[in-house]
This record gives structure tokens, C-alpha cells and sequence, in this order.
């Protein structure tokens, strides 16, 4: 009988184990937009007129509906405590969209293709003539939370 009791107790908890897997809630998802923000810190004496018009001209139409499940793209600040200063905003369709797009950091080869085969890489290589090396890496991605 004592063998039938512990026997009990251990189906009973992996019972509440497997509940407890089913019935949680994630976190996040993975269905959230995700919201990449890169402050942009422009070089000592970059001229801002020639890089907003790099942007406009550029950049942002260069992107624009470019990837898939992405949108991208410089905007300038022109209220709150930061008036006046640069981002780069990356939209991302989802957080699984971005994962799968950018797992561990790393760019995969699709993506990268696309980025070749639209000469992004030659918008990127030029921005980086504007902006400090190493600034972009400051970064947050915030995930909406749906």
C-alpha cells in the first residue's frame, strides 16, 4: 500500500507539472511588432543638411518595402529631451520575424541576399560615413506586447 501511495503522489505532481506547461502564458508570443531603435551619434562635423538629405533621398526610400516583414528607416526628433537628434528605426512585422530574420544577432543568408542583390549594403557602408563607428550597436528592440 505504501508503494501505491508514493506511486500516487508522483502521478499526481506530474499531473500538476504537465497543467501547469499547457495552461502558462509566454512571456511574449512572438506575435508583438518589434520596435528596433538605433540612436544615431552623427561624426564631428558632418554637415546634418547632407545627411538628412542622404536620408530622404537615400536611405529611407532605398528600404522602403525592400524586405520583407520589415520597415526601416532614419527619423529626426522634434520634440522631447532629445530635440534635434537621430534614430534608426527598424519595424519588424513580428518578434518571430526578426528572430528568424536575425537569429543570435547574425544576419542570415536570405536576408543578407536581399540586402545585396537591393544594394542596401552600399546605403549602410555610406551612413557609415556619417555616423560615429560602433554607435549603432547601442541599441534597444522593444517588443509590443499582443
Amino acid at each position: 500500500m505504501n508503494k501505491q501511495i508514493k506511486h500516487l503522489f508522483v502521478a499526481i505532481r506530474l499531473l500538476l507539472l504537465a497543467n501547469a506547461i499547457i495552461f502558462a502564458q509566454p512571456a511574449h508570443t512572438g506575435k508583438g511588432e518589434v520596435i528596433a531603435v538605433r540612436l544615431i551619434e552623427l561624426k564631428a562635423g558632418v554637415d546634418t543638411a547632407e545627411f538628412e538629405k542622404f536620408a530622404y533621398e537615400q536611405f529611407n526610400p532605398g528600404h522602403e518595402g525592400t524586405v520583407p516583414g520589415l520597415k526601416e528607416y532614419i527619423a529626426k526628433s522634434d520634440r522631447g529631451t532629445h530635440e534635434g537628434s537621430y534614430a534608426l528605426f527598424m519595424v519588424f512585422d513580428s518578434q518571430i520575424v526578426r528572430d528568424t530574420m536575425i537569429p543570435n544577432r547574425s544576419l542570415v543568408e536570405w536576408a543578407d541576399k536581399i540586402l545585396v542583390d537591393k544594394g542596401l549594403w552600399t546605403l549602410w557602408n555610406k551612413l557609415n560615413d556619417y555616423v560615429v563607428e560602433g554607435s549603432l550597436g547601442n541599441y534597444n528592440d522593444y517588443v509590443v506586447l499582443k
